[in-house]
């Protein structure tokens, strides 16, 4: 399904207010399995005030224990955005959250619900950022490579032995904190340097293939340690946050190391 979000305000008068911050926010499942999972994703969103959730292949829906389970928050299974693939379901966005349950050995920064609440404070004060929340498949979460599409990681700390979280659970949860953290009085805050939007997660992409087609080309990357090695890359260009200029800056210099190599 095409995303049909509605224009979002712009320009320096643009309504600050938490219905306006909470519609820059997404909710995307992977590939959920179970519809009742599903529908108790779109009441927990209800709950929190937050109304835009994309499915990515999910293996039933519509279904009829979705709607059961959203208890008065169908509207958010109606207007619910089906994408066949995770790349796609990603495309638009500025900032993208992916959670997990491991939070040892990644290399992105590893944050907690509360602690995502404040950086969501400053990241959807612009009126044209968008900014995903990624919770993976019920039985296994997300895949590594699905993870290194993220820019930030959200770790529910749990006590015990039991750390996996229902997926519902798991989406109140940072939902709660969000809601909590976009309540509360917000500081304004400036960045001389930032002089564009944030890329969004395709111009990411895009900027990956290139230095990947590019880094092997020259040399730098061997077969035996491509996987690995461009982990690290995203993980480090995705910690910078980097603006649409600052891509295009990026890819002109790839463009100009390939150039140069084949003068004679």
């Amino acid at each position: 399904m095409t995303d049909t979000h509605p224009d979002q305000p712009s320009g320096p008068d643009a309504d600050p207010s938490p219905a306006r911050l909470s519609a820059q926010l997404v909710v995307i499942l992977d590939r959920p399995a179970h519809p009742g999972n599903i529908g108790a994703v779109a009441r927990a969103m209800g709950n929190t005030g937050f109304t835009r959730l994309r499915l990515v292949a999910p293996r039933q829906f519509p279904h009829p224990d979705a709607e059961a389970y959203a208890v008065g928050c169908t509207a958010i299974l109606e207007d619910a955005e089906i994408f066949a693939d995770l790349p796609s379901a990603l495309a638009d966005l500025h900032l993208v959250v992916a959670t997990s349950n491991r939070p040892r050995g990644q290399r992105q920064v590893v944050v907690t619900p509360d602690e995502l609440g404040i950086r969501l404070r400053e990241a959807l004060v612009p009126p044209d950022i968008r900014v995903g929340l990624l919770f993976g498949t019920e039985r296994t979460g997300l895949l590594s490579e699905d993870v290194e599409r993220a820019n930030l990681v959200c770790h529910i700390p749990t006590r015990g032995e039991q750390g996996s979280l229902n997926l519902a659970q798991a989406v109140l949860i940072v939902l709660y904190a969000a809601m909590q953290a976009l309540q509360r009085e917000r500081g304004m805050a400036h960045d001389p340097f930032r002089e564009d939007l944030p890329a969004t997660a395709a111009a990411m992409e895009h900027l990956f293939a290139h230095m990947e087609e590019t880094l092997t080309t020259i040399g730098f990357l061997k077969d035996g340690q491509k996987r690995h090695m461009m982990g690290s890359i995203k993980a480090m260009f995705q910690r910078a946050g980097l603006d649409r200029r600052e891509v295009s800056i990026l890819r002109g210099i790839l463009h100009e190391v390939i150039a140069w190599r084949e003068r004679p």
